[in-house]
């Protein structure tokens, strides 16, 4: 019976397909429950008191899926908070699930992702709630941020509202609650799930949160606006510019062990690394063929990159710069005088996001200095957007599980922020308590909530189910390559006018193309290798047997290397326990509330 087991198992990875089982145990089997009441009745009801406040209901109608039909009810929670829920009519398991949003948000989609090979999910079994924070349209728009009660609901108010909503219709249509509440989220959605771990621990069973943008303040500050400013000349013209960037990325994989123990081109661990210009040709003054080599400027910019925001006085802004191993993707202009990616995510945050106060008077990053002193200007506001508190003892203390999870080639959020978030809890709270109820997962060679040249085709909504449920806590996650591999394209975008043209470019470039709103998760896609992805600090190391396309043919190995990473002040000193505030709207200005 082993040997016709081990067979089967080898002729799934061989037909490129990811075995969840070897993931993690199954969650609970648990049964459907039908609901009570029509589905429009659902609009006949009150539900302040269970929120908190004013809901509106708008409709409450039957949405039809391949996997069946749902109830989906739209709704605002006062003032102008925008909700949907999705609820089974057929097939509800008992389960809810709460889908962050990314960028600035703005916008409702209750699709998964992440949860392609979680049979609940792509069965369409969970409620699915989603909400846009508050405010409409793009998600790279940042007007909204101009009325200071926007600001609240955008920062933490509208997902807690959210969440005792969809609760409370949960109660009322199936005549009893959910017995697993999740969240998932990444990009700003990885915010959100800290936020919601931090701020209001009762809300959630299980979290997940992928490439946490929560250094928020400084993040959409220092971190990309140092990308702008260290890579401009003082005419403003672009010095690095995308066409350059290969030849980087071949510098540092000639030069960067891989630590797998295979040569696939992707790190492992790229802080096992530190970038010397050395490792790249000088082009000579002069030298009309450069395709080979960068030149003495182009140079200096990229060590400034990696360095990530800093002075001459010793002053670290933020957790790290750019990661080694991201360089294909890297957000710098196409043409000297054209605007960067990170461009359109930093001024328009520092004209109505960031700063105190109303709309600034900033055109351009030069308007902007980045130094202590406007460090400290953004870092007004951070006891009400960032999510970087450590003290997470009300979330473990009520059974909460939490899995973080980041790709190391991350362009738009360093990794190095979750790997100081982690470590910060474990200093307030002791590495056997974290360890109880959260774990890091690090995807080598992956982008920004996917992407790039690593395997990035993950299932985290089994593992968690299977901690929270069960509680088997995940001792590693699968992650595959899909079999149709998109090449690495730049995305110049057009430039940037009054109305900050080229926005959707940068909201697809750090975002990806958002997929149709559905409750129901996609297929897991089909896979061309799979590979381990341990918790942190552990990398996946290759045995020396059999295929390196097959993730049993990995060993996990820690990886002592993360110790290079080291954060410094006054970057440092906004990572740690209790340094959040309530605020409340007064006229046009944010009050603290007392």
């Amino acid at each position: 019976m082993n040997r016709i087991l081990s067979r089967i198992i080898q002729w799934v990875f061989a037909s490129g397909i990811l075995l969840m089982a070897l993931q993690a145990p199954a969650a609970q089997i648990l049964p459907k429950v039908k609901p009570v009441m029509d589905c429009g009745q659902l609009t006949t009801l009150s539900y302040a008191d269970k929120v908190g406040e004013q809901v509106s209901i708008h409709s409450a109608q039957a949405l039809k899926t391949d996997k069946g039909t749902f109830c989906q009810v739209k709704a605002t929670i006062a003032p102008a908070i925008g909700v949907e829920i999705a609820l089974p009519q057929q097939q509800w398991t008992q389960r809810f699930l709460q889908v962050g949003c990314g960028g600035l948000c703005g916008q409702i989609n209750l699709s998964p992702a992440n949860a392609n090979g979680c049979a609940p999910a792509t069965q369409g079994e969970f409620v699915v709630a989603a909400t846009d924070m508050g405010h409409s349209g793009s998600m790279m728009d940042a007007s909204w941020a101009e009325d200071p009660q926007k600001r609240i609901d955008f920062a933490y108010r509208a997902n807690h509202l959210t969440a005792l909503l969809a609760k409370a219709l949960i109660q009322a249509y199936y005549g009893q609650p959910q017995k697993f509440a999740y969240f998932m989220g990444c990009s700003d959605g990885g915010r959100e799930a800290l936020m919601e771990a931090q701020r209001f621990p009762d809300d959630f069973d299980g979290i997940t949160a992928g490439a946490s943008a929560a250094f928020f303040q400084f993040q959409n500050s220092f971190f990309h606006g140092w990308n702008v400013v260290a890579n401009q000349r003082a005419d403003g013209s672009a010095i690095l510019l995308q066409d350059r960037l290969p030849i980087l990325h071949r510098a540092v994989l000639a030069h960067c062990p891989t630590l797998s123990g295979v040569q696939d081109g992707v790190l492992a661990n790229p802080y096992a690394c530190t970038f010397s210009p050395n490792w790249v040709n000088t082009c000579a003054a002069g030298q009309s063929d450069k395709s080979n080599c960068l030149t003495a400027e182009e140079i200096n910019v990229v060590e400034k990159l990696y360095r990530g925001a800093s002075d001459n006085a010793g002053n670290q802004f933020v957790a790290a710069g750019l990661p080694l191993g991201s360089e294909l993707r890297w957000p710098v202009p196409a043409a000297r005088d054209g605007h960067s990616m990170s461009e359109m995510m930093a001024l328009p945050a520092l004209q109505s996001v960031l700063l105190p106060g109303g709309k600034q008077p900033i055109t351009t990053l030069r308007d902007f200095p980045l130094n202590r002193q406007n460090f400290s200007a953004v870092a007004q506001l951070a006891p009400l957007y960032n999510a970087a508190n450590t003290n997470l003892s009300g979330f473990m203390k009520r059974g909460g599980k939490l899995i973080m999870w980041h790709g190391l080639a991350d362009d738009s959020v360093s990794p190095a922020f979750s790997i100081a978030y982690y470590r910060g809890v474990e200093a307030y709270l002791g590495e056997k308590s974290t360890d109880g109820f959260l774990r890091l997962f690090l995807l080598p060679g992956v982008g920004h909530c996917g992407g790039g040249e690593g395997p990035d085709q993950i299932d985290l909504l089994s593992p968690l189910m299977a901690w929270t449920e069960q509680q088997v806590a995940p001792k590693a996650l699968m992650a595959g390559q899909s079999a149709v591999t998109a090449p690495v394209v730049a995305m110049p975008p057009p430039p940037m006018g009054k109305k900050m043209g080229g926005m959707k470019d940068a909201q697809a470039h750090f975002h990806g193309v958002q997929r149709a709103s559905s409750p129901v998760a996609s297929a897991m896609p089909a896979l061309k290798a799979t590979r381990p992805v341990f918790p942190y600090p552990a990398i996946a190391q290759y045995s020396g047997k059999g295929s390196p396309d097959n993730a049993e043919n990995y060993v996990s190995v820690k990886s002592a290397a993360f110790a290079n990473l080291v954060v410094g002040k006054p970057a440092s000193d906004f990572i740690g326990p209790d340094n959040q505030k309530n605020y409340i709207a007064e006229g046009d200005y944010l009050k603290v509330q007392p």
